[in-house]
Parts: structure tokens; C-alpha cells; sequence
């Protein structure tokens, strides 16, 4: 969001990270609100949707799921062409559960023409993540605790399809234990 800022793409340097809960409301009405709000909050900034696909799926207590709103939401207002301020919307998510959440929406996957596609972290840099994450929420790591010996405790410890199924959130859960 700073770089696209400073490039003059984007109005303002505000990143906004959401998620599911976020855009969708109990009612198709209150789901059309709360995706409002959060377009508004984001608006010539970024809108990064973590975990975008659950968007297409139905919870529990509802089987119509609002989530479907929320997505009309988001395409009826990207194809406001006086509205140059949009926010930069990302979608983020899992490959398999992504590539299957856009076939099933043609008009939102019609306004993401471009796909990235990152490898799985590997040990080292999941254990550089974490100690990123704990330094930043202010924890102080022993000397002995390194890039290479956590890693290897990753590698060790956990399997490689147990590590793809949560991805960077094995940081989350590590910072989660220590605590």
C-alpha cells in the first residue's frame, strides 16, 4: 500500500485486512451493509479479503449463505467507473480452495484478470516469520533461539502437508503456544 502510494496508484497508504466475518452479516441486508462499511474504510487504499473462497461457502445456521452478497456487493461497486478511489482489492486463499471459489463466481473472477500463486514457506522462513511476530508483540528471544535451530525444529516436528494446510499460520499457532 506505501509503495503503490508513493507510485501515486492509490490515494492513500492504508492497507485493510478483512475476513469473512467481517463482510458477512447474519441477513443478506445486514451482509450488504457491513460490505459497504468495509469498502468505505478501505477506499483509496488496500482491501486485502484473507481466506476469500469462504465467501462461497455456507456456514452452519444458514445453508443460503450472505456471503453471496457480499461478493455482489464488492462487483457491483468495482464496476462503478466514477468511483476512482476504489480501493485495491486482493483476494487471498489457498490455491485449490481458490481456483474452485472462482470458477463458481464468473462475474468476480471476470474482475481479478490476475492470479499470483506463492510456494509454501519453507522452515527457515516460517521460523523467520515467528520471530518477527514475537519481537513485534514485544517478547524477548534467548540468542540460542535462531533462524536455523527453529526451522529445524520445524522440519522435524511437523510434516510437510501439515505445514501446506496452514501455511503462515503455524507462526500464529507457535506465538499462540508460547504465550
Amino acid at each position: 500500500a506505501k509503495v503503490f502510494h508513493e507510485l501515486g496508484v492509490l490515494d492513500k497508504p492504508k492497507f485493510l485486512e478483512v475476513e469473512r466475518m467481517d463482510l458477512v452479516g447474519r441477513t443478506p441486508e445486514q451482509t450488504s451493509l457491513k460490505t459497504k462499511e468495509v469498502l468505505e474504510e478501505a477506499r483509496g487504499g488496500v482491501l486485502f479479503i484473507d481466506e476469500a473462497y469462504t465467501l462461497g461457502m455456507a456456514s452452519k445456521r444458514n445453508r443460503g449463505d450472505a456471503g453471496a452478497t457480499a461478493m455482489q456487493e464488492m462487483v457491483k461497486a468495482m464496476k462503478n467507473p466514477m468511483d476512482d478511489s476504489f480501493p485495491l482489492i486482493i483476494l487471498a486463499g489457498f490455491s485449490l480452495e481458490m481456483a474452485a471459489f472462482l470458477a463458481f463466481q464468473p462475474d468476480l473472477r471476470k474482475s481479478f484478470p490476475i492470479l499470483y500463486e506463492f510456494p509454501d514457506y519453507t522452515c527457515d522462513q516460517l521460523a523467520q516469520i515467528f520471530m518477527d511476530l514475537a519481537t513485534a508483540k514485544g517478547f524477548d528471544l534467548e540468542e540460542a533461539l535462531t533462524t536455523s535451530f527453529l526451522g529445524g525444529l520445524l522440519e522435524q516436528e511437523t510434516t510437510v502437508s501439515w505445514r501446506s494446510e496452514r501455511n503462515g499460520r503455524v507462526c500464529e499457532m507457535l506465538l499462540t503456544g508460547v504465550r
